[in-house]
């Protein structure tokens, strides 16, 4: 006989909702979503900058089993919520949902073999046969020194992710700290209404062209047709898994690379060239892709707009009309956008994990995360992370459902099996990571500073997966019977 599961699903975003689907479709409808936001969307609730929008296609960034009648190749932030708002409606998970409720702790109790979850409102929220991280890795916005704590900066100041609400830009001097994907998508905005607009660079990155466009209303009655939609998703889907097949897209000798690399110097070039002191502060000095490669259509362009400056440093301090420089120079602003990302290798930071005989996930990683498939730890069982350690790759929806039929079947074998802990086996999690490492290290991320590693230690590689959708498709599955056990 099936014995009753209860699953807390930290999160309400892409991979919180695919989760819970999942478990629906596993018949698993006892389950609590918890989210600190006061709605849903995880990313896309945070981040309402002018400018946000997603770098994956329409089509491929969405859920295979949910379609939708975009209006764009790449849609901003407000069609992504009404999307993720969508589907939650359809499947009925918006009731499973307790928002304003972050949570703090999640204990594994050895002898009940249950989860308990501590949020802030200090509600006891019963047990949990299994919990679901579905926070991602990408939350914890990183603020610069000079922004942090008391400042004598008397106009607006923010991060990207936490845009303030009303916050106009017209006729405004605006600061952008930083060059990287959210820092080009605000420059564009700003340099159409702003007065003046300064990017403060520490270093340049490597930029393609996205794009983007709206599609025609034809394309738009063509993408309703079943057949149409679900041939351009996949057509996205197997373009991304030739250019990442064996790491090409990652490897210096690889030809996705190498192409990528040509197309992006030619574009630098082409936008850039007639003004050779802008192309020498936007070229970059790392390998090509050993950072986030940037994508867009427009940046380049606001460069060269008579109001945009861009400053080849870093702010080293704020004074109350604006920012001081690390060369010493001020600059009057009244507004400063720090576009400065997020503390991406602090997995799971926002709360604490303790599972068997106490052992704390934080004290465990030491600073360099790992899982197998970015998704069990040892030592926690019936815990798994959604957009884990190692799992940064595109496209993301399609790595979020693999990882959600991973955790769903194994909580269901617990529940059709009457057993009560699942668990990953030591062995395979071990001879996982070796691999993993190995296949990192003759990455060009390997080879250059970024946000891809860890900041303690030898700064291991643990966000990324160094190939394509289809070989984790496959591993999940593999991991599923062969990389867990259960009792």
């Amino acid at each position: 006989m099936a014995t009753p599961v209860r699953v807390a699903i930290i999160g309400t975003g892409f991979s919180g909702i695919a989760a819970a689907v999942e478990l629906q479709r596993k018949g698993i409808d006892d389950f609590v979503m918890f989210e600190k936001a006061p709605g849903l969307g995880g990313t896309w609730f945070y981040n309402r900058y002018p400018g946000a929008e997603v770098d994956l296609e329409s089509h491929i960034y969405s859920f295979s089993y949910e379609r939708y009648d975009w209006s764009r190749t790449h849609v901003g932030w407000q069609e992504l919520l009404g999307y993720l708002n969508y589907v939650a409606a359809k499947h009925g998970l918006i009731e499973h949902m307790r928002f304003n409720e972050a949570v703090e702790d999640v204990t594994w109790s050895d002898e009940k073999r249950q989860y308990t979850i501590k949020t802030s409102s200090g509600e006891d929220h019963g047990p949990f046969t299994a919990v679901i991280s579905a926070v991602g890795f990408l939350n914890i916005p990183l603020i610069p020194p000079f922004a942090r704590g008391d400042h004598d900066f008397e106009g607006a100041i923010c991060h990207t992710s936490r845009w303030i609400e009303g916050l106009d830009m017209a006729g405004k001097k605006v600061g952008v700290v930083g060059t990287g994907s959210s820092a080009v998508q605000i420059v564009t905005e700003a340099e159409k209404v702003a007065s003046e607009v300064k990017i403060f660079q520490l270093e340049p990155n490597w930029i393609l062209p996205k794009n983007a466009r709206e599609f025609t209303a034809t394309e738009r009655r063509l993408n309703r047709f079943a057949p149409v939609y679900w041939y351009r998703r996949l057509r996205l889907y197997f373009d991304y898994d030739k250019r990442q097949f064996f790491a090409g897209h990652a490897r210096a000798n690889g030809r996705p690379n190498r192409m990528r690399y040509a197309q992006s110097l030619a574009f630098l070039q082409s936008e850039l060239g007639s003004h050779p002191d802008l192309l020498e502060m936007a070229t970059p000095k790392f390998a090509f892709e050993g950072r986030r490669t940037v994508l867009s259509d427009t940046y380049y362009k606001a460069l060269k707009s008579p109001h945009v400056t861009l400053v080849p440093h870093g702010v080293k301090g704020l004074t109350k009309q604006g920012a001081i420089d690390a060369n010493g120079d001020e600059h009057d602003l009244d507004i400063i956008v720090l576009a400065t990302g997020f503390d991406a290798a602090n997995y799971l930071g926002n709360f604490e994990v303790h599972g068997e005989g106490g052992a704390d996930l934080h004290e465990q990683w030491a600073g360099e995360p790992d899982a197998l498939l970015g998704m069990m730890v040892p030592n926690f069982p019936n815990f798994f992370i959604m957009y884990g350690p190692n799992t940064n790759s595109v496209p993301l929806v399609s790595f979020y459902q693999s990882q959600a039929k991973f955790a769903a079947g194994l909580i269901a074998k617990l529940r059709d099996k009457s057993l009560t802990r699942v668990r990953v086996r030591e062995r395979a999690y071990a001879m996982y990571n070796e691999w993993l490492q190995d296949q990192l290290a003759k990455t060009v991320w390997a080879d250059t500073s970024n946000y891809f590693r860890a900041k303690s230690g030898k700064g291991k590689i643990v966000s990324q997966w160094p190939l394509g959708a289809t070989p984790y498709l496959v591993a999940t599955k593999v991991a599923r019977r062969l990389g867990t056990r259960a009792d």
